[in-house]
């Protein structure tokens, strides 16, 4: 039986070069905006090629198509994770968090949260919301923020930092950051259908030999001469995945929350094994 890891969002070991740690700091802190130090031009020389894993940061636009966000880096003041505070992840919960952004139609409500948007005013200039119930008029530049918990379900908080970038008619973009954390995950391997209202994470995951991914039914065995060896895949799956070999799951973190992990293998030794890649978890609507 494995136990069961805690999910550590860009947690990376010395002998990983930098990989993790270094790429999900440039897609945790908003897509190379409001970065917390300078970053190198290319990544570390010695790093083995790596199916998906872009060599230089021109090439890491690919993979924020992965997580459907556009090219943000010429935005000045998209929220970072630090806006969102210090994680506090409950015992047997995990927790998400990532750069996003959106686009709102007049009419619609961000999901997830209390901030609806009314229509656009002031000759394309103004945005207007109800926040709470209470009317906010919003201009680019201005800040939407959300913390509480998710509508239609129980154990779910999110949390969202976002800054208007653009104003249009009829309609606003905004980016930054947000956070899902759950309670009580009791993760099911199982064929599931996505709803209409997902939501995209980078996501990094390590544990020792013999323990089971947090968020997963996989867990890992131990380091094999064909690869790392996984645990609980489907008996007639091949079990080895070397560096840069994907690792796919679905099912259920819990009973009312379908996921996808879309993972690589990014590191392994004898003692522990990194998943890295992009996780979807689809949401109750309002």
């Amino acid at each position: 039986m494995f136990a069961k890891s805690s999910s550590r969002l860009g947690d990376a070991r010395p002998t990983l070069h930098g990989v993790v740690a270094v790429l999900l700091a440039l897609l945790l802190t908003g897509c190379g905006v409001q970065l917390p130090m300078p970053l190198p031009e290319q990544l570390p020389a010695d790093m083995p090629e790596i199916p998906g894993i872009p060599s230089n940061w021109q090439e890491l636009q690919g993979m924020m198509g992965d997580l459907g966000l556009p090219d943000l880096s010429q935005l000045g003041n998209v929220p970072g994770l630090d806006a969102l505070g210090a994680l506090q992840t409950p015992p047997g919960g995990i927790a998400f968090q990532g750069p996003v952004e959106m686009g709102l139609e007049a009419g619609t409500r961000i999901p997830g949260t209390d901030i609806f948007f009314v229509g656009v005013t002031d000759g394309n200039a103004a945005a207007q919301f109800e926040i709470d119930s209470l009317r906010a008029s919003r201009r680019v530049g201005d800040s939407l923020d959300f913390d509480g918990a998710w509508p239609g379900t129980s154990g779910i908080t999110y949390q969202l930092r976002l800054r208007i970038y653009n104003i249009g008619r009829g309609q606003v973009r905004a980016a930054g950051v947000h956070r899902l954390v759950v309670e009580n995950v009791q993760p099911q391997m199982s064929s599931v259908e996505m709803g209409s209202n997902t939501l995209r994470f980078p996501h990094s995951v390590t544990v020792d030999a013999g323990e089971q991914f947090s968020g997963m039914t996989l867990g890992y065995e131990r380091q094999d001469e064909r690869g790392a060896a996984l645990a609980g895949l489907p008996q007639d799956e091949y079990p080895y995945r070397k560096v840069g070999d994907s690792v796919e799951w679905e099912g259920r973190l819990r009973a009312d929350l379908p996921v996808e992990y879309h993972l690589r293998m990014l590191y392994y030794q004898e003692t522990s094994a990194t998943l890295g890649g992009i996780v979807v978890v689809s949401l109750p609507g309002q």
